[in-house]
């Protein structure tokens, strides 16, 4: 008996002193911030357990083990697995990072599998960039290109901004259509506060899309926290805000609300032309959502803007020329401008899900602009020769006056426009799974659909001229006994115009289905010693076949205005091989991806192509057309051991264009020449790749290739020549006396946004040791884009700008990151998430851009090309607070 209780009591004594085995960690996003609701398992363990609000799990096992243990967000489609050697007591696993970004409680993902959508941009804080539009993120990271910051506006791959679609939350936004210039338009309809995804598409995109020929930008929206979130974001620039709540006991409702106010007057006055600056710059803008059923929600969007601008300009100088023949232009000025731009939208939709395969959505919007363009500017200006010679005491100064004249600016302009849309789009899942009669196959096959009606309203009247006076006479001068105005634009339009317009797509994809699939990765690395090893993993796999994707369909609309019809149709086709690669000692299947897109794309004429230089309307306008391919790839790679994968994008295209509606550039302002007599092409290559290259923060990196022209139907021009066979400039040549010409046709010359070279980057970095301080660059660079001298003929466009080279820097503190990371509870972090100040440097190389030229002309009737410079250094001070 004795000898059974001290064996009893040993047992006892030893169980009381085993260490239990647990793992704890933590699950992150890809700034390090926690991620709640990951689902972790590991099969020795008891039981599935989910990440806790601080990103924190703890497993429990039996006794000390390698073991694989996953990791599972509802929200990716890309699982992680870590082996861990756990030893006796506890363990703890180096933080697991996903490939999302958790801000301001919603985790969005990088990554879709989906063959169908658009490409989803990574997430990155949009307010930390030195940016002061939404749009310039695009340019930073896509096909998208701008050389103006004052203007929300960007070009793709040769097409006009108003080539290019954009979309929130499934409503088609619009703009308004007298703005002239960037310092005008004040902030675009995107609040990036609200901004869950971006996607976009540069060319090549499905018929479920409308009908441009450049573009589409994608914009979804964020979901609503569950509680009270919001964010206050205050600089020199202005002040803007967002609220946003799920509400009700059964949580049914919930809003999104944001504001901005902007006043950029500081930014202005860095421009050449000085004067009193006053624009202000205001908007609100809501979005609500209510679940009626499980399977039908009904939201609202609502958005009002005002924009006034007011401007009195007082002087101006610009220097111009070369190292040895220097000028300068100097203006004095008189009068003032007085530019609104009030907009309204209005729009709800019912999305009804019937079934598990089918999906019902009806929209319907509301959209006014009244616009007010006033102004009358008297400028007084002088040209002078500078002394360019460095030895001479008078260096720099002016040596004399080569011209002097007088011009007058007038317009009173008054627009007002209402849109009204009402449209369905559907889908419905016609079969997924595997083929009837063939198990080898697993296939899927959607049906979309939609139909859609628009009204357009425009009453326009315009009220427009100027007048030249150079050394005291008009320009032109006809007749002695008559004062002519350089230019004048009257008239007093109204278009009514109804716009109906369909489309249908299928999707298709399938793959081979194959069962425990053999797959051997071979890894190479470098190892302690410095020696480059290989090393080869082995794993089977299930449905891991290569697969195909292809998207066929066809859009038809017809245009009341101009009485016509159209049918668009358009098909793509991608390819997934099936390659694998090794991450951390688990193989998983490689992102890669290979497409090719062809469709016809026309874009009906809206009010602006309808209307001529002089104010009229030529309804004879057609649809311009164009014919899109567009090849390209998509590689996810590994590099530098970084969790998650790079991405590498490549695509080449070619678009012919005929019917083209030619148009001049004016600063932000498009004028069609309002006749379909140009045939045209763009070709080129863009590359793009982004990634963790510094760890926990993406980074951008693009370039791209250009070529557009465009040929002008049955247009020439005169050359003459004197008796020495000397081609006559008038103004210019000394001989002038004509005795032989040549009629010359120009053929194909370039397009207003041909730029051969396009380089942007978006650099993000987060100091060692200081992980609280963080720098973001934003670069671009590209070639000159061509110009002519001011008149309609558009062979003469053939000169070109100066390159365009900007830097602009943001460096950040947050002053709630280590506390966060050390766990620490204080005021602060119980009561805000975010805690920022980011101090911004505009131009930070204070690179002297030329935006357009102003064409001056002298008594002896030769012009002066005078670069209209952007703006220069500046300095901003942001504080965002996001609670």
């Amino acid at each position: 008996m004795l000898r059974i209780l001290v064996v009893l009591l040993l047992l006892i004594s030893g169980n009381s002193f085993a260490q239990e085995v647990t793992l704890t960690g933590r699950t992150v996003d890809q700034n390090g911030k926690p991620l709640s609701f990951i689902e972790v398992i590991a099969r020795e363990s008891m039981g599935v357990v989910y990440t806790d609000s601080l990103g924190e799990y703890s497993l429990s096992f039996s006794r000390p083990d390698t073991v694989i243990v996953e990791f599972r967000s509802g929200d990716s489609d890309d699982n992680i697995k870590k082996t861990v050697i756990l030893k006796n007591g506890p363990n703890r696993l180096a933080d697991v990072k996903f490939a999302v970004q958790n801000q301001v409680g919603v985790t969005i993902v990088e990554r879709n599998n989906d063959p169908f959508i658009l490409p989803v941009l990574p997430t990155v804080d949009r307010q930390l960039l030195p940016t002061t539009t939404f749009e310039k993120f695009l340019v930073y990271t896509t096909v998208a290109s701008s050389n103006n910051e004052l203007t929300s506006n960007y070009n793709v791959r040769g097409g006009s901004f108003e080539e290019n679609l954009v979309y929130v939350n499934g409503f088609l936004i619009y703009r308004p259509f007298l703005t002239r210039s960037g310092q005008q338009e004040g902030m675009s309809f995107i609040n990036s506060s609200l901004v869950k995804n971006v996607s976009f598409s540069g060319g090549g995109f499905d018929s479920q899309y409308g009908d441009k020929l450049s573009s589409v930008l994608d914009i979804e929206y964020k979901n609503p926290s569950d509680t009270l979130k919001g964010s206050i974001v205050a600089s020199l620039l202005g002040v803007e805000g967002h609220l946003e709540q799920v509400m009700g006991k059964r949580r049914r409702f919930s809003y999104l609300l944001g504001a901005r106010y902007r006043s950029n007057g500081y930014l202005l006055n860095s421009l050449p032309q000085k004067g009193s600056y006053n624009p202000v710059f205001w908007d609100a803008q809501f979005i609500t959502n209510y679940r009626i059923k499980e399977n039908l929600d009904w939201a609202v969007i609502g958005h009002f803007s005002s924009n006034n601008y007011r401007f009195a300009p007082q002087t101006q100088r610009t220097d111009f020329g070369t190292a040895n023949q220097a000028y300068s232009f100097v203006i004095y000025f008189d009068g003032q401008e007085q530019t609104r731009f009030q907009t309204m939208m209005g729009g709800t939709s019912l999305k009804w899900k019937p079934t598990k395969k089918t999906k019902l959505d009806l929209y319907a919007t509301v959209f006014n602009t009244d616009e007010r363009e006033y102004f009358d500017i008297q400028g007084q200006y002088f040209i002078n020769e500078l002394e360019s010679d460095p030895s001479k005491e008078e260096f720099g100064d002016s040596v004399g006056t080569l011209g002097i004249g007088t011009f007058l600016n007038h317009a009173r302009n008054r627009l007002n426009a209402t849109i009204f849309n009402i449209y369905h789009n559907g889908e419905h899942e016609i079969q997924k799974g595997y083929l009837k009669g063939d198990s080898s196959i697993i296939a899927k096959n959607v049906l979309k659909w939609g139909v859609n009606f628009q009204l357009d309203d425009f009453y326009d009247k315009l009220s427009e001229w100027r007048l030249v006076d150079s050394a005291g006479y008009s320009v032109p001068q006809n007749t002695p006994n008559e004062v002519k105005l350089f230019e004048t634009i009257k008239g007093q339009l109204s278009l009514q115009s109804q716009r109906y317009t369909s489309f249908v797509q299928l999707n298709s994809q399938w793959s081979k289905n194959k069962t425990n699939f053999p797959v051997e990765v071979k890894k190479k690395y470098r190892g302690e010693d410095g020696k480059r090893r290989e090393e080869i993993f082995r794993d089977t796999f299930d449905n891991s076949a290569a697969r195909w994707a292809l998207s066929v369909g066809s859009r038809a609309g017809y245009t009341s205005a101009n009485n016509e019809f159209y049918i668009t149709p358009r098909a793509s086709v991608s390819y997934s091989p099936r390659t694998h690669m090794v991450r951390d000692t688990s193989i998983i299947r490689r992102g890669v991806n290979f497409r090719f897109a062809t469709g016809m794309y026309y874009q009906p004429p809206f009010y602006r192509e309808f209307r001529t230089f002089n104010g009229n309307l030529n309804l004879n306008v057609k649809s311009q057309k164009s014919a899109h391919f567009v090849l390209g790839s998509d590689v996810y790679f590994n590099m530098w051991n970084r969790e998650v994968p790079f991405k590498f994008t490549a695509e080449a295209y070619y678009k012919y264009l005929w019917d083209v509606n030619p148009y001049e550039i004016e600063n932000v302002r498009t004028r069609y020449y309002a006749n379909n007599d140009a045939v045209a092409y763009a070709y080129g290559l863009d590359f793009n790749i982004y990634g963790q290259f510094v760890e926990g923060i993406e980074s951008f990196f693009k370039i791209g290739f250009l070529s557009t022209k465009e040929d002008v139907t049955n247009d020439y021009y005169d050359e003459y020549y004197n008796a020495a066979g000397e081609k006559i400039v008038f103004g210019y040549s000394d001989d002038q006396t004509v005795v032989d010409s040549a009629r010359i046709y120009p053929g194909y010359i370039p397009r207003p946004t041909d730029q051969m070279l396009n380089f942007g980057a978006l650099i993000q970095d987060r100091m060692p040791k200081y992980e609280s301080f963080s720098v973001q660059v934003g670069i671009q660079f590209g070639t000159p884009l061509p110009y002519g001298p001011p008149d309609f003929n558009r062979y003469k466009d053939t000169l070109r700008m100066r390159t365009y080279f900007r830097v602009d820097i943001g460096m950040s503190y947050d002053f709630l990151y280590k506390a966060q990371q050390e766990k620490r509870e204080t005021f602060w972090t119980r009561n805000f998430q975010d805690a920022i100040l980011s101090f911004e440097v505009f131009n930070l190389l204070g690179v002297n851009n030329v935006l357009s030229k102003q064409w001056i002309q002298d008594v002896e009737g030769k012009y002066y090309s005078i670069p209209n410079y952007l703006t220069q250094r500046r300095f901003n001070l942001k504080l965002i607070l996001r609670f």
